[in-house]
């Protein structure tokens, strides 16, 4: 799958692809799905968000196993372009910091107990997020407990969201937490946080906007905790404004650079293509991940007989019909590639020649079945690479994740990378 601007997946890209999968599967044994992560789209996303940055730090979030694309090939491939990364659970956070020693790490989520302890005792040097003083306090002691400086990343509720941040009435409960915080020798508040309602459409000339209320609330509470860390001769953290847009605020018309700390913006779904363009100009991001699979087997069926699950397809030409047979079912990719509870789609497969082939029917729990001749006349053989797509226009085929997530009703288009990406017969590598 692909999503450049114009919705092909080129000829040299299938070229280097099909390269790397012989490679793979040569080294790493046979499965029938094959997940290319494209490097080069990559870094070409790293550039387009790096130059809208600025003097802005990167943040590279990596949560849900890099949102399906593997954190280990993902995160390999982003370590000399990022300040910082961030991810959730312990296994993504320990795998970030095997590969980068000194990057500092955000668990985006409040931990639990168990997670926090395991991480303090190994030493990962996590950034624990917190948002209320009681689980500042729990992080403080239990990193005092293994010997280890507990390292916050404080999240304010500026905005009424009620999701991961210290809600706050005025500044007085501000000034309250701050001293409170000082009272904690342990503690270091290594960076500060909102989380805004959608920085993405925002518009900074508007002084009632949703975002604008929540930043200017979120700039006078982040000035009151630096007058503290002042006074107690406290270094002063790092500041992040964020939204599920994956920007920071209005970029460079409000960078909260002038409050004297470092900034940095929290990018994920961008980073990897996920996102069809948002305000802040990742609008020509490609899709790092590509979905193949290989032909199997290439069968005829005469006029009359049927094909697919539960004879769903009947053949109607007069000559019969070529099929050829996919080793991908929807238990193979995950029912939820194909939708909800779903086993049939508006899909096609994109042929080595780059023409699209037609799925034939309702596809069963291991074995799709597709025409093997194309709309354009070619005809697929055993052992072709085929590229999985979702099409809405009849000839139109445009692969991409986002028209996929749309079909599916909706869903995050993170919902759909990881279910190619967690299935037991996908074979995911770098290329």
């Amino acid at each position: 799958m692909n999503m450049h601007s114009d919705s092909s997946f080129s000829a040299s890209r299938r070229l280097r692809f099909n390269r790397a999968t012989l490679a793979s599967q040569q080294r790493d044994g046979g499965k029938p799905v094959l997940v290319g992560i494209d490097r080069e789209a990559l870094s070409l996303n790293v550039g387009i968000i790096r130059r809208r940055l600025g003097a802005r730090g990167l943040c590279a979030v990596l949560k849900g196993d890099a949102y399906g694309h593997g954190i280990d090939l993902v995160g390999s491939c982003l370590l000399d372009q990022c300040t910082h990364m961030a991810a959730v659970d312990n296994y993504e956070l320990v795998a970030l910091r095997k590969m980068a020693p000194n990057t500092p790490l955000l668990r985006l989520r409040v931990g639990t107990e168990a997670e926090i302890s395991q991480a303090a005792r190994a030493g990962w040097r996590i950034r624990e997020m917190a948002a209320s003083r009681d689980k500042i306090e729990r992080i403080s002691r239990l990193h005092a407990h293994f010997g280890a400086r507990a390292e916050i990343h404080l999240t304010l509720d500026a905005a009424g969201l009620g999701r991961n941040g210290f809600f706050f009435r005025d500044l007085d409960d501000i000034d309250v937490l701050a001293r409170d915080i000082m009272a904690m020798p342990n503690v270091t508040v290594a960076s500060i946080a909102c989380h805004l309602p959608d920085a993405g459409s925002a518009d900074p000339s508007d002084r009632d906007d949703p975002s604008r209320v929540a930043i200017d609330k979120f700039r006078a509470a982040v000035s009151v905790l630096l007058r503290h860390m002042r006074e107690n001769g406290r270094k002063l953290p790092e500041l992040s404004a964020y939204s599920s847009a994956s920007s920071c605020a209005f970029g460079q018309s409000d960078s909260l650079l002038d409050l004297g700390c470092a900034v940095f913006d929290r990018i994920g779904s961008s980073l990897l293509g996920l996102t069809e363009g948002n305000g802040h100009g990742e609008r020509n991001t490609s899709q790092v991940m590509h979905v193949s699979t290989a032909v199997c087997d290439v069968v005829h069926r005469q006029v009359g007989e049927t094909v697919g699950y539960e004879r769903s397809y009947a053949v109607e030409a007069a000559n019969g019909e070529d099929v050829a047979l996919l080793g991908a079912g929807w238990l193979t990719l995950s029912r939820y590639q194909q939708g909800i509870g779903k086993t049939e789609l508006p899909a096609w497969c994109i042929g080595p020649d780059g023409s699209p082939h037609r799925f034939l029917g309702r596809q069963s729990m291991n074995i799709s079945t597709i025409a093997a001749k194309s709309a354009r006349g070619g005809n697929l053989k055993t052992g072709d690479m085929c590229f999985l797509t979702t099409d809405f226009h009849g000839t139109d085929c445009a692969p991409t994740i986002p028209r996929i997530a749309k079909w599916m009703g909706g869903v995050q288009h993170e919902f759909v990378t990881s279910a190619f990406g967690t299935s037991p017969s996908s074979l995911r590598f770098l290329f």
